[in-house]
């Protein structure tokens, strides 16, 4: 503990310049334009009027309460770094709280961890997005911190009012901050148990996390009891029904999209990641400790879940934040060992630190690149070929948000046309599972494709943009590409770009 203390003015020196670093990454991911979900966060928050509104009058899987808040303060007009203010702000704390939980196990683990966290590009995306993930992520490791240190026999006084309060702020982040609260939980009655018998485990784990517990499902009750009781209902923004080959190619992208971890077939990387959590569950190794069973947990219990019960939306991989934490506490805790190992261990983890953190920077350059899918070129192609305004359709109506708060920042004036209405423009998702045509039929009439977006699968959506061929105005544009797609004609590559 003494050598601790020396240590401290220096380390936190040293994770404070990782920090930066982290939240620099996160700004440069956070220029671009609003993607689908949260143009319709924006949108969501206006409607809603007040503060009131955004607890009682949303009532849809999109809102994230507390983001809502700020999403409503600074308008639909506001530019999207600022939407993305406090995301990126918590994805930055999230690098020292990771730091922090580390580092109860030595200095080098906690700087290790902090190197990691700030490059992962998952949390790079979710630390650079306008929804409510990045607060949620805080939480989860401060939740987890607290939590580690009454397992280690070090408890903060009053600590299971700090993890009911944990809890109500990540839940009104993003209700996915349930699975944290619930495995932190069970990980502190697994430990229990085994320290003091089962007879104390219970009741010690109930007055630690009870109020934790209770506070999670109040929001939860408060949330759908407000959407019951609403006109609309509780709504969903969309549901995919389970499909196993979607489900592990989600499971194989939070590997790869964490860690830097993939292989030729989707299923290997999740299925070997499972096996190593349940074995360290299962020998604890003594360099672990409690950890084990934590990491295991983490790692395995919600992609588990969700395999199980076959549930719906489980091709996105930001459903699994859990699963990434846990591996990348592992995956510190493994290095930060191995650096003061003999030789050859120390040079292996070396030199997989330095493998973990050039693989997390090449996909932040792409996830940078990409643009979550340029979710504001749309409008600007619009601009650049009908500058007084254009009629637009949809083949997604969830697309209208994009367009929606893209041409309310411009001042563009794009006006939706539905059903079978004469429209300049139609923009159309593509999906990562088929390809999507270059021509499309509306009604009748033609529509060719003039623009097209790539994204990753984290984030975003791509698109295609098409024109009517047969109207006046464009055939002039016949004989070369449109002005502002001059340089981006579609390449013929349809979905997401893998990376």
């Amino acid at each position: 503990m003494e050598r601790t203390q020396r240590r401290e003015p220096w380390w936190w020196a040293v994770v404070a310049g990782i920090a930066l670093a982290g939240l620099a990454l996160r700004v440069l991911a956070g220029r671009g334009g609003l993607w689908t979900d949260e143009a319709w966060s924006v949108i969501y928050a206006a409607q809603a009027h007040d503060a009131a509104g955004v607890f009682l009058r949303i009532n849809h899987d999109n809102n994230h309460h507390l983001y809502s808040l700020w999403l409503q303060a600074i308008g639909p007009a506001a530019s999207p770094l600022l939407a993305r203010v406090p995301a990126i702000l918590a994805g930055s704390l999230s690098i020292v709280a990771a730091a922090a939980f580390a580092a109860r196990r030595s200095a080098t683990t906690g700087i290790v961890a902090a190197l990691i966290f700030a490059v992962a590009p998952i949390f790079v995306d979710l630390g650079s997005e306008a929804r409510g993930y990045a607060m949620m992520i805080l939480a989860a490791l401060l939740t987890l911190l607290l939590v580690g240190d009454v397992v280690d026999g070090r408890p903060a006084r009053g600590v299971h009012w700090w993890l009911a309060a944990l809890a109500v702020f990540g839940m009104f982040s993003h209700m996915t901050m349930a699975a944290p609260v619930g495995l932190a939980a069970l990980w502190f009655y697994l430990e229990r148990r085994s320290q003091a018998g089962p007879e104390k485990a219970l009741p010690d784990t109930l007055g630690l996390m009870g109020p934790a517990i209770a506070a999670t499902a109040a929001v939860v009750v408060f949330v759908f009891t407000a959407g019951a009781l609403s006109p609309t209902g509780f709504r969903l923004g969309g549901y995919e029904p389970f499909a196993l080959p979607h489900y592990t190619a989600a499971l194989d992208d939070v590997a790869l999209w964490s860690a830097g971890f993939s292989a030729p077939w989707p299923w290997l990387v999740p299925l070997a990641t499972g096996a190593v959590a349940v074995l360290i569950a299962w020998k604890r190794p003594e360099w672990l400790g409690s950890r084990a069973r934590l990491y295991a947990l983490l790692i395995v219990s919600v992609p588990l879940a969700a395999g199980l019960v076959r549930s719906g939306n489980s091709e996105f991989a930001r459903y699994y934040t859990a699963s990434a934490i846990g591996l990348l506490l592992l995956i510190s805790d493994w290095i930060g060992r191995g650096l003061k190992d003999r030789p050859a261990v120390r040079a292996v983890a070396a030199v997989l630190l330095v493998t973990v953190v050039v693989a997390g920077l090449y996909r932040d350059l792409l996830l940078i690149g990409v643009d979550r899918g340029s979710p504001a070129r749309p409008v600007a192609d619009m601009a650049a070929l009908a500058p007084s305004g254009a009629r637009v359709a949809f083949a997604e109506p969830r697309l209208k948000g994009v367009v929606a708060v893209a041409a309310e920042r411009s001042g563009y004036a794009a006006r939706f046309a539905g059903g079978c209405s004469p429209a300049d423009f139609l923009l159309a998702a593509q999906s990562r599972w088929k390809p999507s045509p270059a021509k499309f039929i509306r009604c009748g009439v033609p529509m060719v494709a003039i623009d097209s977006s790539v994204t990753v699968p984290l984030t975003g959506d791509s698109w295609v943009l098409y024109r009517a061929r047969s109207l006046q105005s464009f055939r002039a544009a016949d004989s070369g590409p449109a002005p502002a797609a001059r340089n981006r004609r579609l390449s013929g590559r349809a979905g997401v770009a893998q990376g």
